[in-house]
């Protein structure tokens, strides 16, 4: 491998990067930068992999390790890189979230864990709140008042505390007591209750492992020379400990991309005070991106105002140049304001029928946003438009299922069967084909061996699929293409399928909804584009938003009742608004109708609402040049 000297160096693609960004690509320190909406984190970065590789400066056998939150974010950043250096130096770029990067650690080295604490092989992992219920309720019904707890707590509580679990706690505090309780039983389980964790749980046990073992801590620093995190500013205190324990005081360069305006996870234990964290425990220095690539000028500037009441010491965010040469779209920022959701749901529904008729607007250029039960807000407008002719879902459903790794590579190989030519799924599958069989394929016959495997058993997938019947045939066929990888191997490589019984469980949901949609639709690449949504408006929370974009974003439901604990919480609640705000690139639309249908504790209500609570919104929105239109009969206005 022939590598570029450092000042020869350029960005792929013919991308130019600001001044701040081409610093931090080439950085030697560890380094936070602050990076607002649109500001290109996820590109910075794979230009700074790109740079570290094609340089030698991450040097063979050494690797980058990059963390995100969320499995798309991470799997866009690894395909970004790919494109950008090419297929054997993306080879040393490891991208993982946190869930993925302890597991994996977990799955590895977990006989090296005491005995006390160290789990089964083959031990579950749980997810939610309502899977740990029904662990919990059985077992323990005799000794806590299991129906009365609150779940959510009880998995906070199962990651509070770093390992060994403290001698004395305290015994009036039942949470501390049960999570006691289970840190003896989840592990190893016992009858009628199999092995399980939660991935705090599994984060805390990498924490404690890197702690106690120093050859395994000292092997992970030599592997990896450079470590990215992303969205930093939402790190969990479990997840932040486990990374200080592997890499404070070694030579691992460290770059954390972040912007505390979107911390919106503090529910989910965000640290409150992260960015001063970092600064203080890597001894970092401070980079800020100041310009936004996303949104067209006006937003920007409301986009500035709201952060300004965010935090006053923000810097001002700038257009790139491009956007000032009078071809840019000035922008629109509304608030309509209806009598109530029928009325809602109807106008919505006609502007959006509008809209996808102009040129070059589709479905996935729209997003529909609300705060909170999305199901219920949204029901209305989803029977609306349905009438007419066009459809809407609730992503969150689809959105965690279409970002397993498993699910990628079938959505790749179903793409290939459907389609005659697919270069980038072709090229993805067959990575992922080479990469299993890596300690083989080393020669040129190989790769020809291996391309004329993957033509034929394309091809007799194309033979097989127009004779399924049923959606257990389909399941059957799914689960092929895993024997034809080689489901061990497969699952070696992504450690969360080991054991077989999550890889199972993912293939029969996706298998149930794509055999669901083929009935409706009789046709098989129809069905597949239905399961990818192309031709459908997402619905979503705020948190499901984030890091994505759309054209035009409406937030449904500006009313205290879905901000409903705002006076306790402003300054999160502030801090996810921004977010919604920040998604759209030229349009957002804002509603509050004065009746509307809500779920009040477990009960379905129609109640006038009000906007008292929440009043600060609607004057920074005002102030910074939003305006409220007053819909009581429907009229085009946008």
């Amino acid at each position: 491998m022939i590598f570029v000297k450092p000042r020869e160096w350029m960005p792929a693609h013919g991308i130019m990067l600001e001044y701040a960004a081409d610093r931090v690509v080439k950085s030697v320190e560890n380094t936070m930068v602050v990076a607002g909406p649109g500001a290109g984190k996820t590109e910075l970065l794979a230009q700074r992999a790109s740079y570290l590789l094609q340089t030698g400066i991450c040097a063979p056998p050494q690797k980058i390790l990059a963390i995100s939150f969320k499995v798309d974010a991470a799997a866009n950043l690894a395909e970004r890189v790919r494109k950008r250096c090419g297929n054997e130096l993306c080879q040393r770029f490891e991208s993982r979230t946190y869930d993925s990067f302890a597991k994996h650690l977990l799955d590895h080295f977990r006989n090296s864990i005491e005995e006390m604490y160290r789990p089964v092989q083959d031990y579950e992992i749980v997810t939610d709140k309502i899977e740990l219920k029904k662990l919990v309720v059985p077992h323990y019904k005799e000794q806590y008042p299991v129906h009365k707890l609150r779940y959510d707590t009880l998995m906070e509580y199962l990651g509070k505390e770093r390992l060994p679990m403290p001698s004395t706690y305290n015994v009036n505090d039942v949470y501390s007591l049960l999570a006691n309780d289970l840190w003896g039983l989840m592990p190893k389980g016992s009858k009628g209750f199999p092995a399980t964790l939660t991935f705090s749980m599994i984060t805390r046990l990498v924490e404690y492992l890197t702690r106690t073992n120093t050859m395994i801590k000292n092997a992970l620093k030599v592997t990896y020379s450079h470590l990215f995190l992303d969205e930093f500013q939402d790190t969990t205190n479990v997840q932040y400990d486990m990374l200080k324990q592997i890499f404070q005081h070694s030579k691992t360069v460290i770059t954390a991309v972040g912007d505390d305006k979107q911390r919106i996870m503090g529910w989910a234990g965000a640290l409150p005070n992260a960015f001063q964290e970092f600064k203080n425990d890597f001894s970092s220095k401070e980079e800020s991106l100041i310009k936004n690539h996303r949104s067209v000028p006006f937003l920007i500037d409301i986009q500035n105002y709201l952060a300004r009441d965010l935090d006053p010491s923000s810097s001002i965010v700038e257009y790139p140049s491009i956007m000032t040469d009078g071809k840019t779209p000035p922008g629109v920022c509304q608030i309509w304001k209806f009598k109530t959701h029928l009325q809602e749901a109807d106008y919505l529904s006609r502007k959006i029928k509008e809209w996808l008729e102009e040129k070059d607007m589709n479905p996935r250029d729209l997003c529909i946003i609300v705060k909170q039960q999305e199901d219920i807000y949204a029901d209305q407008i989803i029977s609306v438009l349905k009438s007419k002719g066009i459809i809407a879902r609730v992503e969150k459903e689809f959105q965690d299922l279409l970002s397993e790794e498993c699910i990628t590579l079938l959505i790749h190989i179903l793409t290939l069967v459907m389609s005659n030519r697919a270069p980038d799924s072709w090229q993805m599958v067959f990575d992922v084909l080479i990469l299993l069989n890596s300690n083989i394929a080393d020669k040129s016959e190989d790769f020809y061996k291996y391309d004329s495997e993957l033509t034929n058993f394309i091809s007799k997938l194309k033979t097989d699929l127009p004779n399924l019947k049923n959606g257990r045939e389909l399941e059957v066929y799914l689960k092929s293409i895993f024997d034809f990888f080689g489901e061990d191997k497969y699952c070696a490589m992504f450690p969360k399928y080991r054991g077989g019984k999550y890889l199972n469980k993912k293939v029969k949901e996706f298998s149930s909804k794509l055999a669901s949609s083929y009935r409706a639709l009789k046709n098989w690449e129809l069905a597949l584009n239905d399961i990818l949504g192309y031709n459908s408006i997402p619905i979503m929370t705020i948190h499901k938003s984030k890091g994505l974009e759309y054209h035009t974003v409406i937030f449904v439901g500006l009313e205290d009742a879905a901000f409903w604990n705002f006076v306790n919480n402003s300054e999160e609640d502030k801090r996810a608004f921004f977010v919604a705000f920040s998604r759209a690139k030229q349009r957002v639309l804002f509603t509050y109708s004065e009746k509307r249908i809500i779920k009040h504790y477990e009960e379905i209500v129609n109640r006038r609402q009000s906007s008292n609570n929440i009043s600060v919104l609607y004057t920074n929105l005002l102030q910074a040049g939003a305006e409220i239109v007053e819909l009581v009969e429907a009229e085009s206005l946008v």
